[in-house]
């Protein structure tokens, strides 16, 4: 506790009277089994800050079923030990039933994933398309059935003279699974777009940003067309949300998608969702607007996660499946 300030001090003596203060509230702690920081229970560390918007189920359609839909960076600088203890965070997660990475193409990802197939998760690599093995996608095998998978390149991708921060070539990846017990499909659509694209709330004038904007020219036009009972968009997009969402600028997701696909931060908001990367949200979890529309599904909390090597934070969101 602390006095207000400029609030003159009770007898002349404010120290004797705040430690006495102190005392009586760790005393009212220790009975009623508190603790005086953030009020959680005694012996126990706070829990982390998470989006928590609920939102009512939808009338007149019937639940089916509740996913969780996780999408997360890797980080390809990561060694084998870091990269072990984020795909193990991730798969280890209660209610978990799709993860789609990004940056997953090093050798101590794809070396380490069949300790986790036999933990019940199935992974689309990607391998025939050249570029696109680290955009891949996991599963629970028990909860999804794989039904078709597919890649498709973006851009080229550019080296040092032609842009201060070379990047890869670029790909989305889909998978369409099957969910076992309601019978419907999901559509998981997941890419990686440029880095170093926006400048505050605008893009760069750069082939970073020139090649996002055919990027997500390309998904924009996509959203209507993926085939699926529901369609849900992930990846990292290297733009921030609340930029976007302030500024629309031209070519920007909010404005690309606008009508097409809406994500969680759009529908349920920002408020107690950590930002995924310094200070940005720029890791994304889209649900097609035809899906929403249609009463397919519906995009019911968020939040991201915590206790991660990699530079990014996982976000995480909880899909409803309707009939």
């Amino acid at each position: 506790m602390s006095e207000r300030e400029g609030a003159p001090a009770a007898s002349g003596r404010p120290w004797a009277v705040l430690a006495a203060v102190v005392a009586a509230v760790v005393l009212v702690g220790a009975v009623v089994g508190v603790s005086v920081a953030g009020l959680v229970p005694a012996g126990k560390a706070e829990p982390e800050p998470e989006g928590r918007q609920r939102v009512a189920r939808l009338e007149g359609h019937e639940l089916a079923a509740t996913i969780r839909v996780v999408s997360q960076n890797v980080f390809h600088d990561l060694d084998r030990a870091d990269t072990e203890h984020d795909m193990s965070r991730i798969f280890a997660r209660g209610g978990v039933d799709v993860v789609a990475w990004q940056e997953a193409h090093t050798e101590h990802f794809v070396a380490l994933h069949p300790r986790y197939r036999a933990q019940g998760w199935r992974t689309a690599y990607f391998d025939q398309a050249k570029g696109s093995q680290g955009d891949a996608i996991s599963w629970r095998s028990d909860r999804f059935a794989l039904v078709s998978r597919d890649a498709w390149p973006m851009h080229p991708g550019a080296g040092p003279r032609a842009t201060q921060r070379p990047f890869a070539a670029r790909w989305v990846t889909t998978v369409l699974l099957r969910h076992r017990e309601s019978g419907l499909t999901v559509r998981v659509v997941n890419t990686h777009v440029n880095h170093f694209i926006e400048t505050g709330q605008r893009f760069r004038r750069n082939i970073n940003a020139r090649y996002a904007k055919t990027h997500l020219a390309w998904l924009a036009e996509r959203w209507d067309t993926w085939s699926g009972d529901v369609v849900v968009g992930t990846g990292d997009y290297n733009f921030d949300h609340a930029d976007d969402r302030d500024a629309r600028p031209r070519g920007g997701i909010t404005r690309e998608f606008e009508g097409r696909a809406v994500s969680s931060y759009e529908a349920l908001g920002l408020a107690g969702v950590k930002p995924t990367l310094a200070g940005r949200w720029v890791d994304y979890v889209f649900l097609a607007q035809r899906t929403v529309d249609e009463g397919r599904a519906q995009l019911a909390a968020h939040r991201s996660l915590g206790g991660f090597r990699s530079d990014h934070r996982p976000l995480q969101a909880t899909v409803r499946l309707y009939r």
